[in-house]
């Protein structure tokens, strides 16, 4: 069973709590700009999901029917247990080999571009996971049931999610056993001596029996983020940046050798007397800056307003999945990722955001009349459009008068 539909709602609450734990001890973890950038890449990762054909469904039927030892009993508490933990050691291994071969690493990389840690941090999904499944076979091989292995998955997820948050001070002796805010506070700093360390889910203790565990120093304060940072709002190329920049290495790499060894090694890997294509590699980044656009309030609250509404669509959709048409689902979700890509563009000022901004309520308009066909959810989004619209053109028009009047020359 997914549980992780059912547990969005709590993973909200819990963010709100930590919102006003935080501002109540004068010790806020929050930004509007990266919170609304993480909460639109978890949006995102579980889009995708509805409209990706089940090519892991199928390797998984094929396993089970041709190699599955004997089907285990879903009653036994030891089949259970066992799954949970065999389980979080395949997540170290998956973990780790997406920090340390660079072709995995442009999946992972969305995961840690955050330069904040809270828990709407732990939400920053990847929106392009090709190869977890590998790490599920072993499962079926061995005759686990397929609704026992994704509880098990979805509870490793819902503690992970827990531990994204900097209020929790070290834990004394669970520190040794289980994966606490403290360890996994290292695994998302980019302080030279932290990085690609602490991969466990729920247990350190594989960290410390294969060598990657780091324990969080007092003498060295986490710094969170990516050492080459990402410094965008568009949460589209924040899942394809690596990528791209590992295409263009590939095109410049000189024989198959070369361009096989640049997907798997290490990220950064580079032949001998050849430059890396990733721009940001080309210039000194001071490690404690953060990327920060400056906005006006109206443009903060703006946004803060439509996303919410595209996150109100967007659990709709995910929850009412299985009763949209095809084509329809298909809208929905490519109207929610234009979406988050138009809230990103606007939290960075571009110049075209309001071009982007009226093709977006046009299109979220027409995707709601479908979604809400005849009810009164349909009324409401038009109620809710028409006025956003009615609002940018009378701050454009503001705008450009105060640009063009005399006292701003």
């Amino acid at each position: 069973m997914d549980l992780i539909l059912y547990a969005i709602p709590f993973f909200f609450l819990l963010i709100f709590i930590e919102l006003g734990y935080g501002a109540w001890r004068g010790r806020n973890t929050y930004r509007l700009n990266d919170t609304i950038n993480s909460l639109s890449m978890g949006s995102l990762s579980r889009l995708q999901s509805l409209v990706i054909l089940g090519f892991s469904g199928v390797i998984y039927e094929w396993t089970v029917t041709h190699y599955q030892f004997s089907q285990l009993p879903e009653t036994e508490i030891w089949v259970w247990i066992s799954c949970f933990v065999g389980y979080d050691f395949a997540y170290y291994w998956k973990h780790r080999f997406g920090h340390e071969v660079a072709l995995f690493w442009g999946s992972h990389v969305a995961h840690h571009q955050s330069e904040d840690y809270n828990l709407a941090t732990a939400l920053r999904q990847t929106s392009i996971d090709f190869y977890g499944f590998v790490f599920y076979l072993p499962f079926f091989v061995l005759g686990y049931p397929a609704e026992i292995l994704f509880t098990v998955v979805s509870l490793n997820l819902i503690y992970q999610f827990g531990v994204h948050t900097q209020h929790v001070p070290k834990l004394g002796p669970i520190e040794w056993v289980f994966v606490t805010p403290s360890n996994h506070r290292v695994h998302h700093a980019r302080n030279a001596s932290y990085v690609d360390k602490n991969y466990g889910g729920v247990f350190i203790l594989w960290d410390r029996l294969f060598g990657s565990f780091q324990d969080e120093l007092d003498s060295e304060p986490v710094v969170f983020g990516l050492r080459k940072p990402l410094n965008s709002w568009n949460p589209l190329w924040a899942n394809i940046h690596v990528y791209w920049r590992l295409i263009l290495d590939l095109i410049k790499a000189p024989g198959l050798v070369n361009k096989l060894k640049i997907s798997f090694m290490p990220p950064g890997w580079q032949p001998e007397g050849m430059k890396t294509s990733c721009q940001n590699a080309k210039s000194p980044v001071d490690l404690t800056a953060k990327f920060d656009p400056i906005i006006s309030s109206f443009t903060a609250f703006y946004v803060l307003a439509q996303f919410v509404f595209t996150t109100a669509v967007s659990l709709f959709v995910l929850i009412n999945s299985s009763t949209l048409g095809y084509g329809v689902l298909m809208l929905a979700v490519v109207t929610c990722a234009f979406s988050l890509y138009v809230h990103g563009i606007w939290l960075e000022s571009k110049p075209f955001g309001f071009g982007l901004e009226l093709v977006r309520l046009a299109l979220i308009g027409i995707c709601c009349q479908l979604l809400f066909a005849g009810t009164l959810s349909a009324g409401l989004s038009a109620i809710w459009i028409v006025p956003s619209l009615i609002l940018i053109c009378i701050r454009r028009v503001a705008d450009t008068h105060t640009l063009n009047s005399p006292l701003a020359r």
